[in-house]
């Protein structure tokens, strides 16, 4: 074996490695302040750790996107309120766009409706005490 050839070989068990699927996804629940009914999928390296990818889908009405990006819906904090939001979007790959205007707040009745562990349930609206979710 060449250097150049055992060197591929290691690259290709390093991208199989990488690309293996070991996180759980945790499912969650929701609904925003627009009357939507939403989904969040967190996936976690392991349970009680922050999600190291998401995705969020709900009923009703998404944006409208160019051809490079789909409509999708995302979850934001508010710096100023601290307040979840459910946003529809625009994604492409890992990255998204929203208007902020376009945003509804996660309501709630208890801690557990607001997705993430750190997420607080107070006068009925999911907020991020310090803007840190998880």
């Amino acid at each position: 074996m060449t250097a150049t050839s055992g060197s591929w070989l290691l690259l290709a068990l390093l991208a199989a490695a990488c690309s293996s699927d070991d996180t759980i996804k945790e499912r969650y629940q929701f609904q925003d302040s627009a009357g939507r009914t939403c989904q969040a999928t967190l996936e976690k390296t392991r349970p009680g750790a922050p999600s190291v990818n998401q995705s969020v889908s709900c009923d009703g009405e998404a944006r409208a996107c160019s051809g490079e990006s789909s409509a999708c819906f995302v979850l934001s904090v508010d710096t100023a309120s601290e307040e979840i939001r459910s946003c529809p979007a625009c994604c492409k790959g890992n990255s998204s766009s929203f208007i902020g205007t376009e945003c509804a707040v996660v309501v709630c009745e208890a801690d557990a409706d607001c997705v993430y562990a750190e997420a607080r349930c107070e006068s009925e609206l999911c907020r991020c005490p310090g803007g840190y979710c998880e």
